[in-house]
């Protein structure tokens, strides 16, 4: 009975669904999300770097080769600046979104990754739209569908 429960729990995922298939991914609330992609204007290489929020997704990062990638966001009194690595970057104010939709494209070369696991969307759904979000499932499942 007491695995039964465990199993049960409710676990923080990144669920990433095309509608027809679900991939969970085990998402923690101190852990770092990057969704990186190749900005399709500048076609440069773009890093958006999120925390786990209470209502979704909270922007923590930016980073780009290209500034004019990082003002493409349009966050007012956010000044970009050139970090050790070369990269642009900025930290927008306190941005949370609930959810991400992305459009997965051949050239985007879209990702998403935490220090545990890596998941390149177009492999994973090939050309689709993908709806991202921060929620729960229960552990056997979290378990059942955990990318590594």
């Amino acid at each position: 009975m007491t695995a039964g429960v465990a199993l049960a729990t409710p676990v923080p995922v990144l669920a990433v669904s095309d509608g027809a298939r679900e991939v969970l991914c085990p998402w923690e609330q101190d852990e770092a999300l990057e969704y990186s992609y190749r900005q399709s204007i500048y076609e440069v290489a773009v890093y958006e770097e999120f925390s786990r929020g209470a209502g979704g997704f909270s922007y923590l990062e930016v980073r780009s080769p290209d500034i004019r990638s990082i003002e493409y966001f349009g966050w007012r009194g956010v000044e970009p600046r050139r970090r050790d690595d070369g990269l642009w970057a900025a930290y927008p104010p306190t941005i949370d979104v609930a959810d991400l939709l992305i459009r997965i494209t051949p050239a985007g070369r879209q990702r998403l990754r935490t220090a545990r696991w890596d998941l390149e969307l177009r492999p994973a759904f090939g050309e689709a739209v993908v709806h991202v979000t921060a929620t729960y499932r229960p552990l056997l499942l979290a378990l059942l569908g955990a990318r590594g």
